[in-house]
């Protein structure tokens, strides 16, 4: 035997011992684990019944019942407001009325600030509520009383006849 020869059989050896040594790590996580002779099987574990979380009581949930969420009503709970000192009449101003069919929508400005508010009935403003919308006015509603703001300039408009 040649030299070259007698020192390539060891290099081979350790070569295929290293490869069936990888093979056998690769494979290793899906080897069956079978019970050991010496080891006694493990009890299989019952599952534990989920714990539930204690709820509220179903009367906390008034507000979500008496208003569903995917209603297009669905307005938050009117807060106790007080109407500023000023009347709403000396504050604001009716400049235009949309009524169409249901649809009743009234548009408000203020006289000094020259905000605008796009309303329908049952909208607050400053602690006014939006009584009625009528073809030409406008009913505010608060504890104080009620009041109304009319359309300035323009003829009184006929009601659209309703069907």
């Amino acid at each position: 035997m040649s030299l070259a020869r007698a020192t390539l059989r060891p290099s081979v050896a350790a070569l295929v011992t290293a490869n069936l040594a990888a093979m056998l790590l690769a494979v290793w996580p899906w080897l069956p684990r079978g019970a050991h002779p010496g080891r006694p099987a493990p009890a299989p574990r019952r599952p534990e019944a989920p714990v539930l979380a204690s709820l509220p009581p179903l009367a906390a949930f008034s507000e979500t019942t008496a208003r569903p969420l995917f209603t297009p009503t669905r307005r938050p709970a009117p807060t106790a407001q007080r109407p500023g000192p000023v009347a709403i009449e000396s504050r604001y101003r009716l400049q235009g009325l949309v009524i169409a069919g249901t649809a009743r929508r009234a548009l408000v400005a203020e006289i000094a600030g020259g905000r605008r508010f796009e309303v329908g009935e049952g909208d607050t403003i400053d602690g006014w509520t939006v009584a009625r919308i009528s073809p030409d006015a406008i009913t505010f509603a608060s504890p104080l009383g009620e009041t109304t703001l009319k359309m300035r300039g323009a003829a009184a408009v006929a009601a659209p006849p309703r069907r």
